[in-house]
């Protein structure tokens, strides 16, 4: 994984998914850069119960507790319809994307995706951990 230095990271709905059918290191990604903070887009929570089994949401709350889940306002929104009207047609931008990207765009936050290809802005930085 690439190190992650003095950077706010802001977590994909992927990298959860991920480890909660037991792939990735979301807890390696959140314990290495315990000196940053780590975001989930609200965008990301919803996804995220979308796909959950009963047995998930317990942990699933754990671990979202363990962020700083960020809203998002009218500037998010609005800059997130720019990425996708650039975007949509070359890469199928999808409105859940183009926001979860914009939220790291406004928290200055890297965004911590193995879907690299979802996020072709680069304007934000992208890390794929795995």
């Amino acid at each position: 994984m690439e190190e992650i230095i003095n950077s706010n990271i802001l977590i994909d709905t992927d990298i959860i998914i991920d480890h909660l059918r037991g792939f990735g290191n979301f807890l390696d990604i959140l314990k290495n850069n315990s000196d940053s903070t780590g975001y989930i887009s609200v965008i990301s929570v919803a996804e995220i119960y979308s796909f959950l089994y009963p047995h998930e949401y317990e942990i699933v709350d754990k671990l979202i507790g363990e962020m700083t889940i960020l809203d998002v306002d009218s500037n998010i929104a609005k800059f997130a319809g720019s990425y996708r009207m650039k975007y949509l047609k070359s890469h199928s931008l999808s409105i859940a994307d183009a926001l979860i990207a914009s939220t790291a765009k406004f928290a200055n936050a890297a965004l911590v995706t193995r879907n690299l290809k979802h996020f072709p802005m680069e304007d934000i930085r992208k890390i794929k951990p795995y």
